[in-house]
């Protein structure tokens, strides 16, 4: 009988601890923002943070990154900005915090996963932090595909900004939407361009950026694309959109303000709305 009163009492203490209960309340978050229930989802995703913040290492740092960003886009559905920006830049801090102390005293994989979730949250804090924001200027090196132009160039006319890689398979799988888009809304004063940049070319020598650019270019000709397509000169663009993980897309307005920013491709009911708000506007 003591024995298994001892096993209840360590399953009890188990569902009770700090990070069950963070993982419970995310989770129902989740579920009350899949059915729609953002009030909720907010009210639970809230409730987490609090307790994660009051006991920060005895939450799992993966439980504490997707808390980070779905707190954060709960906000942004809600179109409270300040607070998205609020919460993602503070959970930026954090995980670069963390990702800091395991560089110094973690296993590999500790160290793995300290960078990757520093990465996503602190791309989506520069994403956000972009919304309602003049558009940061494209630096580009070579044109693939369409005419050179510049953000500037485009003003008046609506912008699809897609980041992309050679080896990243589902930008690849995003490029016939893209051309679904350009085809449909061109004349409506769509303009889509997508951005890579040189990642094998690490020598920096003329042989190996050439060898680099026919990969690229033998991409386009396998997708067909006739939207204006380039090379960054470096990563720095990259940076400014929050576009490490990819792919990653952001809308820009005929007036040249950032009006959506994120991950994937635009699959979300929003970007729709928005890119149809943003082809209804005057210039």
């Amino acid at each position: 009988m003591e024995a298994t009163e001892t096993a209840s009492d360590a399953t009890g203490a188990a569902e009770t601890s700090p990070q069950a209960n963070v993982a419970r309340r995310l989770q129902r978050g989740r579920e009350s923002q899949r059915a729609g229930d953002l009030p909720a989802a907010r009210t639970e995703l809230e409730a987490a943070m609090a307790a994660a913040r009051a006991t920060p290492y005895e939450i799992e740092f993966q439980t504490r990154v997707e808390l980070a960003l779905s707190l954060g886009e709960i906000y942004v559905q809600a179109d409270d900005l300040e607070a998205a920006r609020r919460v993602l830049k503070e959970e930026a801090e954090f995980t670069e915090k963390i990702f800091q102390i395991m560089q110094a005293t973690g296993t590999p994989a500790q160290k793995r996963a300290a960078a990757g979730g520093r990465v996503q949250v602190r791309d989506r804090a520069r994403q956000v932090a972009l919304i309602g924001e003049p558009a940061p200027e494209i630096a580009v090196k070579d044109w693939l595909a369409g005419e050179a132009a510049t953000l500037a160039s485009l003003r008046g006319r609506v912008v699809l900004l897609e980041f992309w890689a050679t080896w990243c398979k589902p930008c690849q799988e995003m490029f016939p939407k893209l051309k679904e888009l350009d085809e449909k809304h061109r004349e409506q004063g769509l303009d889509v361009i997508a951005l890579t940049r040189h990642y094998f070319a690490r020598r920096d020598t003329a042989a190996s950026e050439a060898e680099e650019l026919e990969l690229m270019r033998s991409i386009l000709k396998q997708h067909e694309l006739t939207f204006r397509v380039g090379v960054a000169e470096d990563e720095r663009t990259q940076d400014l959109y929050g576009a490490t993980g990819m792919p990653a897309i952001a809308l820009i307005d005929r007036a040249g303000i950032v009006r959506y920013a994120h991950f994937g491709g635009g699959e979300d009911d929003k970007f729709q709305a928005i890119l149809t708000e943003c082809l209804n506007e005057r210039a």
